[in-house]
């Protein structure tokens, strides 16, 4: 996940829930590693974009935006909050929409098979259509020139196509 991405989710995470901004929160959200959470949520706090402080238990670290308006306003309830002496526990929160939109994930197998009939078409199927367009050009006029190749460039295509976003044209 990039950064802006990533940035996205923090600010959503931040904006339309009240849970608290930790770095397994929005490594798990993110479907990254804690890692790269953590140097992402860096960058945010060298940006200041974040404030970071730690959680009430003074475990673990959260990130908070200065300007955050908690959609229901905390109170500090005494320990026995039900009526029962039992804590009810934290309140549901519903979103209106996923935090994230499951991505395409191209098929190499699928890509492959649209080379095969049109040169370039997996590159355009697999969401890269500038190489899809130029593997395409290149290889109608390497059959335009000679059969043998364009035969070869249009196997490298195929190539090209089942790696995926590895490389830009081969």
């Amino acid at each position: 996940m990039d950064f802006e991405e990533f940035e996205q989710l923090v600010l959503r995470l931040l904006f339309e829930t009240d849970f608290p901004v930790t770095a397994a929160h929005a490594a798990y959200l993110g479907r990254t590693s804690v890692r790269v959470a953590e140097r992402h949520l860096a960058r945010m706090v060298e940006q200041g974009t974040l404030l970071v402080r730690t959680s009430d238990a003074g475990e673990m670290l959260e990130y908070d935006h200065p300007h955050r308006k908690l959609l229901v306003p905390k109170k500090n309830p005494p320990p026995e909050s039900g009526r029962d002496g039992t804590w009810t526990g934290p309140p549901s929160i519903s979103i209106g929409e996923p935090l994230l939109a499951p991505r395409h994930r191209p098929s190499p197998v699928t890509s492959v098979l649209l080379s095969m009939l049109i040169p370039g078409a997996g590159h355009i199927y697999s969401g890269r259509p500038g190489p899809g367009v130029a593997w395409m050009a290149t290889t109608l006029m390497g059959y335009a020139c000679f059969f043998l190749p364009g035969l070869f460039i249009h196997g490298l295509c195929l190539v090209s196509a089942a790696r995926g976003d590895r490389g830009t044209l081969l």
